[in-house]
Order: C-alpha cells, then sequence, then structure tokens
C-alpha cells in the first residue's frame, strides 16, 4: 500500500508534505474538505482520533501529529536518502532537535503570538494576558538564539539540509507570515532564506 497523506493547506501537514517530497516517495495526497468537517468523519476518526490534520498511513501502520509522522518517514527512509543521520551521536541530536521544533519553539511562538502581537491567529484584546506574552517571548527569543548559535559553523541544523531542518523551518516561516519579529539573527534569517527556496516546498505548496 503507498504511502497516504491526509491533509489541507496552510496546516502543519505542509511539514509532512514538504518532507515526503524532499524523500521522493510515492504517496497519495488526500486532501479533506474542512468546510464539511471532513475531519471529523468516522472513517477519519479512525486514522486520527483527534479529528485534525496532519495523518498519515503507512501500510498497516497509522500515524497523526506532524513531529511523530516527520519522526517516521526519518527513521525509516531518511538514513538511504541522505536526509537523517546514521550514526547514534547525529541521531541523538537530530532526535532532540526535531521533538523540540514542536514541543518548544513552536509553543512559545504561539502562545507568544496569541497573547503578545496583534496578528490574524491572536486573541482579542481583552482576552490576553501580557505576563503570559513577556514570558513567552523571553523564550521563544532564547529559542531564536540557540539556532543562530547552532549556525554558526554550518548552512543547516546538522551540516547539510535534513528532515530536521523541515519543521523549524516550518514553525519560523509561519511566525514570520504572521508577523512574529525574528530580527538581528542574520545566519537564521540566512538559513531560513535557503530552507523557504528548497523546491521541494514549492512542490509542496
Amino acid at each position: 500500500m503507498a504511502i497516504r497523506l491526509y491533509s489541507w493547506p496552510r496546516s502543519s501537514g505542509t511539514r509532512v508534505h514538504w518532507a515526503l517530497e524532499e524523500l521522493d516517495l510515492p504517496y497519495e495526497y488526500v486532501e479533506l474538505d474542512r468546510a464539511s468537517s471532513q475531519h471529523r468523519s468516522a472513517d477519519y476518526l479512525a486514522v486520527n482520533p483527534n479529528g485534525k490534520v496532519p495523518a498519515l498511513v503507512d501500510g498497516d501502520e497509522r500515524f497523526f501529529e506532524s513531529v511523530a509522522i516527520l519522526l517516521h518517514l526519518a527513521e525509516r527512509y531518511g538514513a538511504a536518502r541522505g536526509l537523517w543521520p546514521g550514526g547514534a551521536a547525529a541521531r541523538a541530536e537530530a532526535l532532540s532537535w526535531m521533538v523540540w521544533s514542536t514541543t518548544e519553539l513552536q509553543a512559545y511562538q504561539l502562545q507568544y503570538a496569541y497573547h503578545g502581537l496583534d496578528t490574524p491567529v491572536s486573541y482579542k484584546p481583552e482576552d490576553r494576558s501580557q505576563a503570559t506574552a513577556d514570558y513567552n517571548r523571553m523564550h521563544f527569543t532564547h529559542h531564536l538564539d540557540m539556532i543562530e548559535a547552532r549556525l554558526h559553523d554550518r548552512d543547516f541544523l546538522m551540516g547539510d539540509f535534513s528532515l530536521v531542518d523541515i519543521p523549524v523551518a516550518a514553525t519560523l516561516r509561519f511566525a514570520t507570515d504572521i508577523g512574529t519579529p525574528i530580527e538581528g539573527r542574520p545566519r537564521l534569517h540566512a538559513w531560513l532564506a535557503r530552507c523557504i527556496q528548497r523546491p521541494a516546498l514549492a512542490r509542496a505548496r
């Protein structure tokens, strides 16, 4: 059975779509109709009980949550295509950065945007907390500095481009698209531009 990706445009499924294109794997893209609540249908809930996108079926295996899907693709297909490290030490780093991209970087970025910025996804002013905004901005800024430091002697997070770059770049691309400030970090900006210019991402859009 071919790989099947369930998603819709401008969602976290795009990072999985990007990864599939980078891996050059055969797959079927199933665009769910959000307007008709297709993601709440019984058939789809059997794949993703959370009723969100993305979800991925690979043979008899079913996955939901973008970072879980990316890790599956990385572990099963990435090394053979030069997109996931094979050595134990490098793999440990790759796993850590991959999970960090969602549990830390994305989490703090979103809360900062919700409470501290005027963006399309921000809460109404009366529902915002300045303390929450300040706390999440502090952590988000620290994480941006982590990326800038990581890139001091390399073009990508693991040296060469890998699947690790995808969720980090996807988070920061979304952040900049909605107006989250990340200025003052030249290595980060150059790296993000290199990621966004990848032909595989253009195909995934």
